[in-house]
């Protein structure tokens, strides 16, 4: 399911991932970005966020977190124990990609791009300027994988630097 918010493009998505980056004290342009480090910090960089790790039967198979607007400023990431743990033991980028996009709906959220009431249903899309999903998948790819230090890298490269996963670098190496 997807909301409508307010248009923006990935112009401006990249200059705020850089903002986003430097909430969680990444400067260095070039650096991966810490999401585990990060996730412990969401509490003091956005108040009244925070985040559980849940049995996996508690979100539904295709879910493997998601973050929860409880009230204005309350917001629950819950992360299936199977992705925290592949997230945190083995480096797994598909969950620290996971993990990431739900830290910058809170980010989007605070920064004034909140979900209208209209959604969609179906094949009734939402251009992708103004799709909540798509602004948050967007900002992620720029937080995760840095537009200027990858511009000339090979996908191979960005995975093994910036621990994303392989659709991920694939992805940034054709835009």
């Amino acid at each position: 399911m997807d909301y409508i918010t307010k248009p923006t493009n990935r112009k401006e998505l990249r200059d705020f991932s850089v903002v986003f980056r430097c909430l969680f004290g990444i400067t260095d342009p070039n650096a991966p970005f810490p999401v585990l480090e990060a996730l412990e910090m969401i509490p003091d960089v956005f108040k009244g966020a925070y985040f559980v790790i849940v049995e996996d039967k508690e979100l539904p198979v295709t879910v493997p977190a998601r973050c929860l607007l409880n009230g204005p400023d309350d917001f629950k990431i819950e992360i299936k124990e199977s992705v925290y743990r592949g997230a945190f033991e083995k480096k797994i980028g598909a969950y620290l990609g996971f993990i990431c996009h739900e830290m910058c709906h809170i980010f989007l959220y605070k920064i004034g791009f909140t979900p209208i009431v209209e959604r969609s249903f179906g094949n009734n899309e939402i251009p992708a300027y103004k799709s909540v999903e798509w602004q948050t998948k967007a900002i992620c790819g720029e937080v995760l994988m840095p537009y200027d230090a990858t511009a000339n890298m090979h996908y191979t490269e960005i995975m093994k630097k910036y621990h994303v996963s392989k659709d991920m670098a694939l992805y940034r190496d054709e835009y």
